[in-house]
């Protein structure tokens, strides 16, 4: 072993040396600092060297090391990779070492993330995975909040236990939002994602030291398959392909660029400018290098290299849209298919850019193209908008066969082997199946059934050794189905915008899709854990209202979305009532008549109905026009609680729940139409509070007879998106917000129609606004497309407090001193710290 001579000479043996550098070749990153290298060190040989021995040896070994710059101090790590032998026991021990040095915060002997070793936040996670241990590791909460994401995100990509699926899947959730977020802001995001899991103790241990913290939430829209969702803009077309020995996903887009992405991480490689909108394109190898063929919507058609980014070359011939574009390998060369609005099909040898085949057929746009092999020979699958898909031989270019059946635009194609027989699975746009076609004789064999929308995309994979084909489209859910059974096997939810496009690829054997559309942003799926179930049920639609009210005596939330209304016990998040509205629901508002808890509810196509929520049936139906129903209240009209509601048609209506007739108690046309309604008292008298597309707000006193408008206040704003009615100083006063992009809310005193005081600096349009009074304060609660709810100080317009959300909200509540949030499909509900 070493020996010192007393004057700062080192002298080593072979195993001194070995057991030196030893912690360097298990270092991730830049390498080990000088300190850790030392602690690892003596971990790994169980010697007590000194930083002196280690500066020693660095030193005399330098040729043999790379050392870089780090904010933290000289990294090092060895020049070359050496043996890493007994790699999972000395991971264990790193692990272990690592872990000890994260300094204890002194409160109960939590360790103190926040104050560890920048090496240990960001590369703990790789060492972890590798030793068996990262779930334990997970465990802890604060490790969720501090730990590196970039680094945390690849290490969970490495399968551990079934004990840790939970945290990892929390985690994973909306890491594309909390990955760049504060580590506040990336609490909240957690602990909320912890509550849409049901870990509620998980939630509360994540929101220590922050103002509010989730009581339960519902998760329509988490799923354990979710691996990340990469941010920005949307994508239009999208094809996998290895690089570098990684699986990448290449995507195409309307802002004229194609991007390609790592598929482990989301890191971005390269980024390829079009002249146009990309709608189609395929990947292939050609003459052993990765290419890209894209298609735009003015008819330009391209060959990419993707190792560099420059074009290889054009392929001329076709007018319009391009729409389809599908690469394949015929006679051992490699070819593309690719169609669009001239209707036309064409072969294109992709070594020499030639055309080698022109198939007309379509009579009208062509939308996708696949391909498979039928009695031995390889043909191309297309489908269009008119109505059929079509079989082409590619060794002649002859059409074998026309499929009819659907009855609107076939909008997707993808080709799979069942029980050893070729078939096409298709999806169409007026259709909410899609259709399983036997491609030797033609025949319809099967309908997929279970999209509440139209089906957009299709895409075929192999799970557990079974064909399986992936569809989705305007319900903005990716479903898994079994083709051997043709049964359904898994829901995929959480994307807020229509899924246009799929493709599916493989990761370290392991079977993955990349789903996204032209509003949705593209997310990643483990198809491995796709049969897992989401953590809890709920809504299916956007909730577009939320509301509270008490019933059999217990707090309530009432929501709206969908085409229902759901009832949830404010405790527990227990779902009381799920009542059927029958057409997607755009406002809510519920109050008490007579000790029975009522909801008006209004809807697109002038659907409007009151409930009766403590016994879950309809108590009348409120007969309008055809229009969609803007907004509904409650107001009082001579000493009687009655339902307003106001049309499209800029009709506000009013309605005595004691008559039986279909007609309204009262009518007014208004100047335009009136999108937010609030009851409020005005001196001393009831008064309805309107907000329209005009920007006015205006006071109503609804009686029979006499001048319904006493008050009109001109705000300003572009339009009225919402408003809040609340009690300041003892005087009546809204909160009114403006629809587009208006940052700012305004306070108005509804005594003598003065602007009070604005509350601004809102990091993107406002969506919506409430009031609560707590400790004889009045706040305000505004939720703006940030993803983030403002606490207010109403008085003084000081903004006290924000929560960082997962993903953007468009409602918002209080239910006595907590907060109600319909956030995407999702209902949450804050509750203030003790």
């Amino acid at each position: 072993m070493a020996n010192d001579n007393g004057v700062g000479g080192l002298t080593l043996d072979s195993d001194d040396e070995a057991a030196l550098l030893r912690p360097l070749a298990f270092a991730e990153g830049a390498g080990l600092t000088l300190a850790l290298w030392v602690v690892l060190a003596r971990a790994l040989s169980g010697h007590p060297w000194t930083a002196r021995d280690v500066s020693a040896f660095r030193d005399r070994a330098g040729e043999l090391l790379v050392e870089t710059q780090t904010p933290a101090g000289a990294a090092y790590r060895l020049r070359a990779r050496t043996d890493r032998s007994c790699e999972r026991q000395t991971q264990q021990a790193v692990t272990s070492a690592l872990l000890a040095e994260v300094p204890s915060d002194g409160d109960g002997g939590r360790r103190d993330w926040s104050a560890a070793a920048p090496y240990i936040v960001d590369h703990l996670a790789a060492h972890a995975a590798a030793a068996g241990v990262l779930d334990e590791v997970l465990e802890d909460a604060e490790y969720l909040v501090h730990a590196a994401p970039r680094g945390l995100l690849r290490a969970l990509n490495i399968p551990g236990s079934s004990q840790g699926r939970v945290r990892r899947s929390i985690y994973r959730a909306s890491v594309h939002v909390h990955a760049t977020a504060s580590p506040a802001e990336r609490r909240d995001i957690l602990a909320i994602d912890a509550a849409r899991h049901g870990e509620t103790g998980l939630a509360r241990e994540l929101s220590r030291g922050r103002p509010w913290r989730p009581r339960w939430a519902t998760g329509t829209m988490v799923h354990p398959a979710l691996r990340f969702t990469r941010t920005g803009l949307g994508v239009d077309a999208v094809a996998c392909t290895v690089l570098d020995g990684r699986p990448h996903a290449v995507t195409g887009c309307y802002d004229s660029t194609v991007r390609v992405w790592d598929l482990v991480d989301g890191t971005e490689r390269l980024v390829i400018t079009e002249d146009d909108g990309v709608y189609a394109l395929d990947c292939i190898e050609i003459q052993g290098r990765p290419h890209v063929v894209t298609g735009t919507c003015s008819g330009g058609l391209r060959v990419w290299d993707l190792d560099t980014g420059a074009e290889r070359f054009a392929l001329k011939g076709h007018k319009g849209w391009i729409r389809a574009v599908g690469c394949t390998v015929i006679d051992g060369r490699p070819h593309a298919v690719t169609a669009g609005e001239d209707c036309l099909v064409r072969l294109w040898d992709l070594v020499d850019g030639s055309e080698r085949a022109r198939m007309p057929g379509h009579t009208e746009e062509v939308r996708a193209v696949a391909f498979a092999e039928v009695a031995g020979r390889p043909v191309a699958v297309t489908g269009g908008y008119d109505n059929t898909v079509r079989l082409w031989d590619l060794e002649d270019g002859a059409e074998r066969a026309v499929l009819t059946g659907h009855t609107s635009a076939v909008y997707s194609v993808a080709c799979t082997v069942i029980d050893g027989i070729p078939h096409a699975i298709t999806g169409s746009g007026g259709e909410r199946a899609a259709r399983v076609w036997c491609l030797t004789d033609g025949s319809e064999r099967a309908v997929l059934g279970g999209h509440t929308s139209w089906i957009s995309t299709v895409s075929c994979v192999d799970l557990d050794g079974r064909p399986h084909v992936l569809t989705a489209g305007g319900d903005c859910t990716v479903r898994v189905w079994d083709l051997t059974g043709g049964t359904e096997r898994a829901v995929l939810t959480g994307h807020q915008g229509y899924v246009d496009v799929l493709a599916c690829t493989e990761i370290e054997g392991r079977p993955y899709a990349v789903s996204g559309g032209h509003s949705a942003s593209p997310r990643v799926w483990d198809l491995g854990d796709a049969v897992l179930p989401a953590a809890r049920k709920g809504h299916t639609g956007t909730v577009q209202a939320v509301a509270a009210v008490k019933i059999d005596g217990r707090p309530h939330v009432v929501t709206g979305g969908d085409t229902t209304i759901r009832a949830w016990d404010l405790a527990d998040g227990a779902e009381r009532r799920t009542l059927p509205h029958g057409h997607r629901v755009e406002a809510l508002a519920c109050t008490t008549v007579d000790g029975s808890p009522y909801a008006a509810v209004g809807g697109c196509c002038g659907a409007a109905r009151v409930w009766d929520l403590a016994a879950g049936t309809g108590l009348r139906n409120l007969t309008g026009s055809d229009h969609r129903v803007e907004s509904v209240a409650w107001a009082d009209v001579n000493g009687r609680p009655r339902a307003v509601t106001s049309d499209q048609d800029r009709t506000v209506r009013v309605w005595d729940l004691d008559e039986d007739g279909e007609r309204p108690l009262l009518t007014d046309r208004t100047r335009s139409a009136v999108r937010a309604m609030e009851s409020v008292t005005v001196d001393g008298r009831p008064h309805l509070l309107t907000g329209s597309e005009d920007a006015a707000l205006r006071l109503w006193r609804l009686t029979r007879k006499g001048r319904r408008v006493t008050a009109t206040v001109h705000t300003g704003h572009h339009w009225i998106r919402a408003l809040a009615g609340t009690v300041l100083d003892g005087r009546p006063h809204a909160l009114t917000v403006g629809g587009g992009n208006d940052t700012a809310v305004q306070v108005w005193d509804l005594t003598d129609g003065t602007l009070r005081s604005t509350l601004p600096g809102h990091p993107s349009g406002v969506l919506a606004v409430a009031c609560t009074t707590r400790d004889d304060r009045t706040d305000a609660i505004t939720v703006d497309g940030s993803g983030t709810v403002h606490v207010w100080d109403l008085a003084s317009a000081r903004l006290r407090e924000k929560v960082a959300l997962p993903t953007r909200a468009q409602c918002v509540t209080a239910a006595g001193p907590d907060l109600v949030i319909g956030m995407g499909d999702d209902v949450v509900v804050l509750e203030r710290s003790r």
